[in-house]
């Protein structure tokens, strides 16, 4: 078998350690990943050694000039990172063999596709080690235990089982089905930073949505968001024709084919042909890259937190429903402030998970402004955006809080939203809802709109209160934010102009 990975440094890392001991195991997804094909791109490699680890890797990280962390000494578990030319960061996990071989160590992984190995006596010949029949499940595209006792020592388990399935498009053996569900209150003992990781690395995928209601299914969805589970049959009216947690499900799916364009993942091949938004959506391509390519945490770009917006977007819905008896019979439902509801529980929820304040706070500000766009769409038919409508979205949206505007983030989030409201395809009036993301788009990108107007003011509070002998307070930040609506509205282009309507605006509220 002729493997070997494609970058120098893991292959010189390699060495080292089988300059320290042999054989040296490589185990979990990288052997996976390659007897499925799909090891060309290796960024992290777990290796199992049969002498103590913690020491040998401190060695060879010395020796290479890797950085060293003693990730887990109390079970003899080290990481190695080393940060390559490119950015992206190289990870090799460490840990001495549980049990007297490397099979019993085998014996204790979660999933038989996992539980295989490659042993090393050089880096270039592995032998395969699959005593539990991973070759078989890989080949049947089956996700199945190693034993009961895989799932039950940790409970973290059950939804790496609903996360590979759905990365691998595979699906669950019956038995191990069945011991996820007795096992699904177990969840409440997992620290939430590990459901966290769990639930980013499952939203990542492709199968976002799927994988939610596969939460469900398997009785997992309540232990983990409990706000999604609560979402589960309450029905809306016309224009919806799903409930709240259907609709999500398909706001979902759209946000991922916004996300995979953005970052310039192929399309699936189940989609027949580029959808219409791309279209319109493409002369922002490559200021949407770069928008969306600014991680808000370390690990967490930009762009995979649409799926995360699109998840909580209506979560405040439950909360918020009121019933109205039309005449006739019929009921409508309706959800005021909905929007805002959501917003705090998505907060209370990824805070709970120990988000980083920012990710939080862009969530929040999405959430909350999600319904802006449609209502600038219905106020706008058949004409465009104006620019002071335009200012005010991304002045109420974040404002000034985050350095690339949230208003970009809410405009693509509400643009999903949109398509999942509707069941026809493409939705009514799809073209000119497409022409009000634009011009929200061109407002945040193209020179004189919301950048340079917060980059460039033509007055500052000092010259105003200079030339006007005011005092600082409120009513020279209103004076600004007058100013500031002028000139994102092209009504005023100089300062002089800018001076000249602070003092007619002065003159008519005195006080």
């Amino acid at each position: 078998m002729n493997w070997k990975p494609a970058h120098p440094a893991f292959r010189a890392l390699l060495n080292a350690f089988l300059q320290q001991t042999t054989p040296v195991y490589i185990v979990g997804g990288v052997v996976r990943d390659f007897l499925l094909g799909k090891a060309h791109q290796l960024t992290d490699l777990d290796l199992v050694l049969g002498q103590a680890a913690l020491p040998t890797a401190q060695r060879v990280a010395d020796q290479l000039g890797w950085n060293f962390y003693a990730l887990d000494p109390a079970r003899d578990v080290a990481r190695l990172v080393f940060s390559s030319t490119n950015g992206e960061p190289l990870v090799c996990d460490v840990a001495s063999m549980r049990g007297d071989s490397i099979e019993a160590d085998l014996w204790v992984r979660d999933f038989t596709i996992n539980a295989m190995a490659f042993a090393l006596d050089s880096a270039d010949q592995p032998r395969l080690i699959d005593v539990w029949n991973g070759q078989r499940d890989l080949a049947q595209r089956v996700l199945r235990r190693v034993s009961a006792a895989s799932l039950a020592e940790d409970s973290v388990r059950l939804l790496r089982a609903v996360r590979f399935a759905n990365q691998l498009n595979f699906t669950l053996d019956e038995e191990t089905r069945l011991q996820i569900k007795r096992l699904s209150a177990t969840l409440r003992l997992t620290s939430p930073e590990r459901v966290r990781d769990e639930l980013w690395k499952m939203l990542l995928t492709d199968q976002a949505a799927q994988a939610i209601d596969d939460l469900h299914k398997l009785g997992l969805l309540g232990y983990v968001l409990p706000e999604i589970a609560g979402l589960i049959d309450i029905e809306q009216s016309y224009p919806h024709y799903q409930d709240v947690y259907q609709h999500t499900l398909q706001t979902i799916r759209k946000a991922v084919q916004i996300r995979n364009w953005i970052k310039g993942q192929p399309p699936s091949a189940t989609e027949p042909a580029p959808p219409l938004w791309q279209k319109a959506l493409e002369p922002w391509h490559v200021h949407l890259r770069h928008h969306f390519a600014n991680p808000m945490a370390v690990g967490h770009p930009r762009a995979d937190w649409l799926v995360w917006h699109a998840l909580f977007h209506d979560v405040g819905k439950p909360a918020t429903r009121t019933a109205e008896v039309q005449p006739g019979g019929s009921v409508r439902y309706r959800f005021f402030e909905h929007d805002r509801v959501g917003a705090e529980m998505a907060t209370q929820r990824l805070t709970a998970f120990h988000f980083s304040r920012p990710e939080i706070a862009l969530a929040r500000a999405v959430i909350e402004g999600h319904m802006r766009p449609h209502l600038l769409d219905a106020s706008f038919v058949g004409q465009p955006l104006g620019r002071r409508a335009r200012y005010r979205f991304f002045r109420d949206v974040g404002g000034k809080q985050f350095e690339q505007p949230a208003g970009v983030d809410t405009a693509l989030l509400a643009m999903a939203d949109y398509q999942a409201i509707y069941k026809a395809t493409p939705p009514p009036n799809w073209n000119g809802y497409l022409k009000h993301v634009t011009d929200l788009l061109a407002f945040a990108f193209t020179e004189h709109g919301w950048t340079e107007v917060q980059k460039k003011p033509l007055l500052d509070g000092y010259t105003l209160m200079a030339r006007f002998n005011l005092t600082p307070g409120r009513q020279v930040g209103q004076l600004l934010e007058q100013l500031l609506e002028a000139q994102a509205a092209g009504e005023i282009q100089t300062a002089e102009e800018a001076l000249q309507l602070a003092s007619s605006w002065l003159h008519e509220n005195p006080n």
